[in-house]
């Protein structure tokens, strides 16, 4: 690009035409100008998330022959990005279905858990997730580095008493701590936490603040998983408000007021932002019937491309290319 590059004309009505110092013509959509500007809308943005607790949360649903459709689809990503969580109801629920499921929002990210990973109750648990023991609302896989963005569980076979699905808006907490306890809330974005993973064969681990916003001070993204976390050398005083928040927010994660809770049925298929809601489990009988659950995860581009192609065609592919 020549440094003295400069604009000589602009012209045109329904579309900028613009002629450049070097020779080069572009036209532009004063449309997407605008937009690019800030002074109108995006119609590709995702929607904006909102806030809920038990009183005011509903949850986003869809049977799947609804999201075939690109308005069924469209529909239940809007209740995804503005609540965090959606379920799909009369999946097919074969071991392995999952695969193909959630590629239809996105590309599986593997891990050490595998590419589909199963939960149910083992004779010797190497996790909490493998027995009939409550799960208390967490995040999950602190300790990577990016933390998956998305994660789904999958519904394969439930017949025991229990085990009910809890989840919990994390924007939620977050905004409720920041009203009422303002310097807890910046122990929370502030004090870097450790989390680590470390088995025989595998160890993961990441440092970052429990609360992390970017530079609007949006929340882009909460790490909370009792088990894992060590915190690092810090100044009493703010450990002090450190821990102070961090057992407000656990305390209030587990909350029924701020937790929605539903059965798991054969073919529903639970979709949770991990980077904002908080998912649990009441406990359950694991000698009353069999429970078969299969996860796996996705970033966060899959549904969002997946949105934003819905937005600009009005009509998209809802298969792997999409996403």
């Amino acid at each position: 690009m020549p440094d003295d590059l400069r604009v000589i004309e602009i012209g045109g009505e329904d579309s900028f035409t613009v002629q450049f110092s070097d020779g080069y013509s572009g036209h532009f959509d004063p449309l997407r100008l605008l937009v690019e500007c800030g002074w109108e809308d995006d119609p590709e943005r995702t929607p904006t998330p909102v806030a809920w607790t038990n009183a005011s949360g509903e949850i986003p649903s869809a049977h799947f022959d609804e999201i075939d459709g690109a308005d069924g689809m469209r529909t239940l990503l809007e209740g995804f990005f503005t609540r965090g969580f959606c379920i799909i109801r009369g999946t097919p629920h074969e071991a392995g279905d999952l695969d193909a499921l959630a590629q239809r929002f996105g590309y599986i990210r593997e891990t050490n858990w595998g590419r589909l990973f199963d939960v149910y109750s083992k004779p010797v648990a190497t996790d909490l997730a493998y027995t009939g023991l409550a799960l208390a609302a967490h995040t999950d896989n602190p300790y990577r580095f990016p933390v998956p963005g998305i994660q789904f569980l999958h519904c394969l076979e439930n017949s025991v008493a229990g085990g009910f699905s809890t989840v919990v808006d994390g924007l939620a907490l977050v905004e409720r701590i920041a009203e009422i306890a303002p310097d807890e809330a910046r122990a929370l974005e502030e004090l870097p936490v450790r989390f680590r993973y470390d088995t025989s064969s595998c160890i993961v681990e990441d440092a970052s603040p429990l609360v992390e916003r970017d530079n609007l001070g949006r929340l882009i993204g909460l790490r909370l998983s009792s088990r894992l976390d060590y915190v690092l050398p810090a100044a009493p005083e703010q450990l002090d408000l450190f821990y102070a928040g961090r057992r407000r927010l656990q305390r209030m994660a587990n909350d029924p007021q701020f937790q929605l809770s539903f059965p798991f049925e054969p073919g529903l298929l639970l979709m949770m932002d991990n980077r904002r809601t908080l998912h649990g489990r009441t406990a359950f009988d694991g000698t009353s019937g069999k429970r078969h659950l299969q996860g796996c995860y996705i970033d966060h581009d899959g549904p969002r491309s997946l949105w934003r192609t819905l937005m600009r065609d009005g009509v998209a592919s809802l298969g792997r290319e999409a996403a």
